[in-house]
């Protein structure tokens, strides 16, 4: 099958701080295009969905591989829910054909409207990981375009070095062609949701601990939080807990379809709002106040499984918001213990007048075995800022040395700000991740912006 003619395009990460221009390439997966593709580029970038925040899909040198036309689902086992996929395909294609027939993904972060690929590639939780783990804990093996042209399959048990190493490897170890996924039965489309109010930070941890017992126990079971950056004192960090869990039949109402009628929504990007949007620090101020203040801790609400778990998909205009620069999301994890490194940074931000615009907290449980596989044990916090803020590189610097300091990292598929000096010790398992991308990539083909900015493969 032949290419689509290669032509020039302006690519932008999901944030819209960082544009690239790029020849861009869209191979099939069949027959010989994609390989004398790979063969002829000296350096390519694979993209999928483009739902990075940053760059880690956007081109350093050479050309770019869009994957999205390679997305057909190649099998479904019905009995035993094993779904062969090619990468390009996009979560939400998987969810509408196999939620209706009593399956779903056992992850999802929260949007689907990302590639099985990118999924692996930066190995994407959701919020119930203390009990179900990241996406690559439930792929069962996968196939990789190797850059000196070869297809190799990879497992945990075939080339675990190479199947790790690929899962969570940014894309950086070549081109994921199919993975096998392992699916989870579901009996509807609907979630019981509890949420609770809390005053203060302190409380918020203690909710977001307990129900961390509960998820480590239960695959099923979701947890995230809301922080109020914008609180003073004791109401810094104060936030909104909800809690949700898998309804069953039994549990909805008389007259309730199991699975909710499914919305198209759009998917038309945005225009970014001129000048500096209408997120600024007033803003911020005014919406953190009400939503905490219209808040009220409510028990046993039914509500759709795919909104609630994916928010962003409700959010497709969030980025315009911020303006022309654009959004940066900081979000790093640290260990159970170090949850003060969690307030310390909310106060560095408010002290530096950086309240963020969106701070959602999860619980972690522990990892993959993949050496670039962002999860460890303990908290993970996500913060949406404003990219004209950070005047500077070295504006969250001292955050970073805080997240390094505590044992912590961040997350590179969201990543466009960290100095990469402490990636190595967020990441001290690099140097094994290097020896094999250099056994996958012998020819030292594959390279994004995220790597050359972060020196990964140097």
């Amino acid at each position: 099958m032949s290419l689509d003619d290669p032509r020039r395009q302006d690519l932008i990460g999901w944030g819209r701080t960082v544009h690239r221009s790029a020849e861009v390439r869209r191979p099939a997966v069949d027959g010989d295009g994609l390989v004398d593709t790979v063969l002829a580029a000296p350096k390519i970038t694979v993209r999928g969905a483009g739902r990075s925040y940053g760059d880690a899909a956007l081109p350093g040198a050479g050309i770019v591989v869009d994957m999205t036309s390679c997305r057909r689902i190649v099998s479904f086992d019905q009995g035993s829910g094993v779904l062969v996929v090619e990468a390009g395909a996009l979560l939400k294609d998987i969810i509408d054909q196999t939620f209706p027939l009593g399956w779903k993904l056992p992850v999802v972060p929260g949007t689907e409207r990302i590639t099985v690929g990118g999924a692996v590639a930066s190995d994407v939780h959701g919020k119930n990981h203390p009990g179900a783990g990241s996406f690559g804990n439930h792929v069962l093996w996968l196939e990789l375009l190797r850059s000196d042209g070869q297809v190799t399959e990879l497992s945990a048990g075939k080339d675990a070095d190479g199947f790790w190493a690929t899962i969570g490897g940014m894309g950086l170890t070549g081109i994921i062609l199919r993975a096998a996924i392992q699916l989870q039965r579901v009996d509807t489309g609907w979630l019981i949701r509890n949420r609770r109010r809390t005053g203060s930070f302190e409380e918020t941890i203690e909710a977001m601990q307990s129900l961390a017992e509960q998820q480590e126990l239960d695959p099923d079971r979701h947890a995230v939080a809301w922080l109020d950056g914008h609180g003073h004192g004791t109401a810094l960090g104060r936030g909104i807990v909800d809690e949700f869990y898998s309804a069953s039949t039994l549990d909805l109402p008389n007259g309730v379809a199991p699975y909710p009628e499914l919305r198209v929504s759009g998917t038309r990007q945005r225009q970014s709002l001129p000048g500096p949007g209408v997120v600024s620090r007033t803003t911020i101020a005014a919406a953190s106040a009400a939503r905490w203040h219209l808040s009220r801790s409510v028990n046993s609400q039914i509500v759709a499984l795919r909104p609630a778990l994916c928010p962003l998909d409700r959010a497709e205009g969030w980025p315009a918001a911020f303006g022309r620069r654009g959004l940066v999301q900081y979000q790093f994890a640290v260990p159970p213990e170090d949850f003060g490194v969690l307030r310390e940074v909310l106060e560095f931000l408010a002290t530096h007048g950086m309240t963020p615009a969106l701070a959602t907290l999860k619980n972690l449980g522990f990892g993959t075995a993949g050496p670039l596989s962002f999860p460890i044990p303990g908290w993970t916090l996500a913060l949406d800022l404003p990219a004209r803020w950070l005047h500077r590189p070295d504006t969250l610097r001292p955050v970073d040395k805080l997240v390094a300091g505590a044992g912590g990292r961040v997350y590179l598929a969201k990543d466009s700000v960290t100095d990469p000096e402490v990636i190595p010790l967020m990441y001290p398992r690099m140097w094994t991740w290097r020896s094999t991308q250099q056994r996958l990539d012998p020819v030292g083909r594959w390279t994004s912006g995220l790597a050359e900015r972060l020196e990964l493969l140097s």
